[in-house]
């Protein structure tokens, strides 16, 4: 599921069936189900290794929860979701 990220204005992708390349699984991420109100666990942490690019955030119940380490204006805030398109 790709869903908006208000903080990076950019898509951030949450892998809900197995995936991986050369052999190697990708993270996957548990969904409730809900498009109008999802939740996805664990978090979503985007560009760990790079503090100048980082988003890191919980998305709950149609909500987005950005942590402390990110990068942009959002951080420790929490914010409606945008939109969650399938991939």
């Amino acid at each position: 599921m790709l869903v908006f990220c208000p903080g990076c204005q950019q898509g951030h992708l949450f892998h809900t069936e197995p995936w991986g390349r050369d052999g190697v699984p990708g993270p996957v991420w548990s969904f409730n189900g809900d498009l109008e109100r999802p939740t996805f666990s664990p978090s979503m942490l985007v560009n760990a290794s790079r503090p100048e690019s980082r988003c890191h955030s919980f998305v709950k119940a149609g909500m987005i929860q950005f942590l402390g380490d990110c990068y942009h204006d959002l951080k420790n805030q929490t914010v409606e979701l945008g939109d969650v398109a399938q991939w």
